[in-house]
């Protein structure tokens, strides 16, 4: 039903506290197998959080399939297990309400994506003064905006709410590259002004110097939708938003057992 591609915008610890962590060269690097498992292996909700995002990213833009929906859920599993140890834990928390989006766009219940948006809010009311949290909910309401009038009506998702919260966050100061990207995707859906805009962003984007391994794939990513803005072409854009989105196809995968929410930590308070 909806997707969050912000990968990267869970980290919120500080500088220092991320270099480290278990794990956390090996994610820099690319090396998202070896960051798993030494997240794991450290037992700290710190590398359990790491291990999380090593697999939404193997998941997400490595695997397709049941390999795919493998990692979508261990990664889940390991953002429980970062919240059982530090129930507020700001990345642990980000990175389960990105798995919990795209498990509910893989089996198309609206369980799943109002507890991913209720986990982001609970961010926005902790620490009001980090942008991550309005980055998360501005590409929220974009994904579930664009996934049709349906999910708009049940879930509330707007994509005006979208655009002043993208906004919101960038005066706050997020930049980072899966934020950027996600504002590059909002506006390349939108009118031929908006379509502009996400041309030059994504020109902008592709040149910029990665940081890390997951700005490079982004990157690639990005340089695909920019190839079809430039044609102009509705249809071409709107295939190039799907291919370039993290689990992409992940619909297809339906079929495969359901991750279970009931008792997972970090949603008993944000309600039913």
């Amino acid at each position: 039903m909806l997707l969050l591609a912000a990968l990267a915008s869970a980290e919120a610890t500080a500088a220092d506290a991320r270099m480290t962590t278990a794990g956390w060269e090996e994610f820099v690097r690319g090396d998202f197998v070896a960051a798993q498992e030494k997240g794991r292996a450290s037992a700290t909700a710190d590398g359990y959080a790491l291990a999380c995002r090593s697999g939404l990213v193997r998941g997400g833009f490595l695997e397709t399939g049941a390999a795919a929906v493998s990692h979508l859920h261990s990664a889940a599993t390991d953002c429980a297990n970062a919240l059982r140890i530090t129930p507020d834990h700001y990345s642990a928390r980000m990175s389960l309400s990105i798995a919990l989006s795209f498990e509910g766009k893989r089996l198309r219940r609206v369980a799943y994506p109002k507890k991913a948006k209720m986990l982001i809010e609970s961010l926005i009311t902790t620490q009001p003064d980090n942008p991550l949290g309005y980055g998360a909910l501005a590409a929220w309401h974009s994904e579930v905006s664009a996934a049709g009038f349906l999910a708009r009506m049940v879930l509330g998702a707007r994509r005006k709410t979208s655009r002043g919260l993208f906004h919101k966050a960038q005066k706050m100061g997020a930049i980072d590259f899966p934020l950027q990207f996600e504002y590059v995707k909002f506006l390349a859906r939108g009118n031929k002004s908006d379509r502009a805009k996400a041309l030059v962003l994504a020109d902008t984007l592709i040149k910029q110097v990665p940081a890390m391994a997951i700005d490079r794939i982004i990157q690639e990513k990005c340089s695909l939708l920019l190839g079809a803005l430039r044609t102009n072409k509705k249809k071409s854009i709107l295939e190039a938003l799907k291919q370039a989105s993290a689990f992409y196809s992940i619909e297809n995968a339906a079929h495969l057992d359901a991750y279970s929410i009931e008792g997972l930590p970090g949603l008993a308070e944000t309600g039913d």
